[in-house]
């Protein structure tokens, strides 16, 4: 899935409404942990939907005043009521200062970050080759992308390939779908370390069968590489 296809979808939207196949979900996480506008969309409609939960989930107590049996009373429409009306522009309101105060110059720095060149930290990751050795080290800043260049034992069997990262804690922090196509060389991955912690982390590579067989996930790699973050 490229950017323009993710915008054709409404991908975020539907990711975070679980709208997406199972076979778009994977297309669109394998796009947007190297697309910088998505990923940037992605964490936006997430913390407005975090904040308008909070907010609409709040259950104002209000005394009903009396009301004379000679007066005559005014319903308004559920979603016109001071009760409910209130707290939704509330939220409103604190998205837009949200958005003005934080996001929006946060994204315009992302944005200009973008347009100067980087020097990235990298390791290579050559199926299991950690193992029985020193842990490879990446050295990076805090909130600067590092690469990992990984090898995928590629077989004809797979029709595509998934690569797990787990923290130090040993808790997964994501999984993203390798197609077969990309595994003739060896796949940059670009990470964030806002995403993981400092220490040893470790991706495992599983190939996923062809169809027509048994479609159960087989370990192929499990490597690890030292993380230090430096300010």
């Amino acid at each position: 899935m490229d950017h323009k296809d993710a915008i054709g979808i409404s991908a975020v939207e539907k990711y975070l409404l679980h709208e997406l196949t199972p076979e778009q979900r994977d297309a669109f996480e394998e796009h947007y942990f190297g697309c910088e506008e998505c990923f940037s969309d992605l964490r936006s409609a997430q913390l407005f939907l975090d904040a308008a939960k909070l907010e609409l989930a709040r259950q104002p107590e209000v005394m009903a005043p009396a009301v004379s049996k000679d007066k005559k009373l005014i319903r308004f429409p559920l979603f016109m009521r001071p009760a409910v009306l209130i707290p939704a522009m509330a939220a409103m309101l604190a998205i837009i200062v949200f958005q003005n105060a934080v996001t929006v110059p946060s994204l315009r720095g992302d944005v200009a970050s973008l347009d100067r060149p980087q020097l990235l930290s990298s390791v290579a990751l050559a199926d299991g080759s950690s193992r029985g050795g020193p842990t490879p080290e990446v050295v990076t800043q805090p909130h600067q992308r590092f690469v990992l260049s990984v090898d995928i034992p590629a077989q004809d069997r797979f029709s595509r390939y998934t690569c797990s990262l787990y923290s130090p804690s040993g808790s997964r922090i994501w999984t993203m779908t390798i197609p077969a196509s990309r595994t003739t060389d060896a796949v940059p991955i670009s990470i964030s370390p806002d995403t993981t912690k400092a220490g040893v982390n470790t991706l495992i590579i599983q190939g996923i069968p062809k169809s027509g067989g048994d479609a159960t996930p087989v370990d192929l790699s499990r490597d690890s590489f030292l993380l230090t973050i430096r300010s």
